[in-house]
């Protein structure tokens, strides 16, 4: 189960970002399994913002 503030790792290109994006789940749609990511640049600093459906997403282990 995916929840607000885990680390993530993006499993398809979406946006512009490619598979395997690092990011953090900033906020869980209440309509369905998708929420929104605030994606890292290489330099560990926010980007952008995009939404990933939950199979899209996988947890990063700490």
């Amino acid at each position: 189960m995916i929840k607000e503030n885990q680390r993530v790792k993006t499993k398809v290109d979406k946006e512009g970002y490619l598979a395997g994006s690092i990011g953090v789940v900033v906020s869980l749609y209440s309509s369905g399994p998708a929420c929104e990511v605030e994606i890292w640049g290489e330099d560990g600093y926010p980007e952008d913002v995009v939404t990933y459906l939950f199979e899209e997403l996988e947890v990063v282990k700490e």
